[in-house]
């Protein structure tokens, strides 16, 4: 094989990859009463920000930073929203013109000036971290994203690029629409729609889940209108087609909302996480 052909044939395999393993752009991680939350830049200013993948705004951002230093205008323009609670919300849209999340330039983002949303369980408060402004699922879509938040971290890649992904990982196709990143989650041949949010302070399942069958319905037993029924846990449930995990979630009353539940903080702290957008693929490891 002379040079043209040996820089051609090593062509086409570049070309015809997928994508290319790279190191990417990570970024600190605290977490805050249990909530992960990173450091953006908006112009001059920098803030704390929740992080919230179950969020489809790129951001929402406290008034106190809409100011002409930070680079952000309140628009008079309007947008309704339904929580985890189905209750609704209406909220003024906003622009972010210069954002940055550590040294990653995420440019012009349109957002939403920031609200409290969410679902209580029982009689607990919300976490106070909620407050913040959040950056949420999509300031990422733009990117690979490896979530390794029990580590402290998440990192950044280019669309094209991909962590390197040793043994132990599983993969399964995700959906992205305006409900979030969902996944099928299958136990007892039955098969649930989650979302994925790392802004939710445990994992939910909703009642009258197809999922909740025979010993993992926490509700048998207790009034109709009970809110929340208590802790579930799967052993043999699988995420996508053939990947076992062991699984807990708290059931309780959601609002009309098209999904079955949410895997929240706590799956995301015992998983590393990588979200292939362009390819809508979702890789997970067990961590601990």
């Amino acid at each position: 094989m002379h040079h043209r052909s040996i820089a051609l044939f090593v062509w086409t395999l570049i070309a015809a990859s997928p994508s290319v393993r790279a190191q990417g752009v990570a970024v600190p991680v605290r977490l805050v009463e249990g909530l992960p939350v990173v450091t953006v830049s908006l112009g001059a200013a920098k803030a704390d920000f929740l992080l919230d993948t179950g969020s489809g705004a790129a951001l929402t951002v406290a008034r106190p930073l809409i100011t002409p230093s930070a680079g952000v205008t309140e628009l008079p323009a309007t947008i309704k929203t339904t929580d985890a609670s189905g209750a609704v919300h209406e909220v003024h849209r906003l622009q972010a013109k210069a954002v940055a999340l550590g040294t990653v330039q995420l440019g012009t983002l349109d957002g939403l000036v920031h609200y409290r949303w969410g679902l209580n369980i029982g009689s607990s408060e919300a976490p106070a971290v909620t407050q913040l402004g959040t950056l949420g699922r999509g300031a990422l879509e733009q990117h690979g994203v490896l979530f390794e938040l029990g580590q402290g971290r998440l990192t950044l890649f280019k669309i094209g690029e991909r962590p390197v992904l040793d043994g132990g990982w599983f993969s399964t196709p995700f959906v992205l629409d305006k409900r979030g990143v969902v996944v099928r989650f299958t136990a007892h041949g039955r098969a649930a729609e989650l979302v994925l949010d790392s802004a939710a302070t445990t994992s939910l399942m909703k009642k009258g889940s197809p999922a909740l069958i025979g010993p993992n319905d926490a509700c048998q037993g207790q009034p109709a209108d009970t809110p929340a029924c208590g802790p579930t846990r799967f052993t043999q449930g699988a995420i996508g087609n053939d990947s076992t995990v062991d699984a807990s979630f708290v059931v309780v009353a959601m609002g009309p909302l098209p999904f079955d539940g949410l895997l929240g903080i706590d799956f995301f702290t015992t998983h590393a996480i990588y979200l292939d957008f362009a390819h809508r693929e979702m890789y997970f490891k067990r961590t601990r």
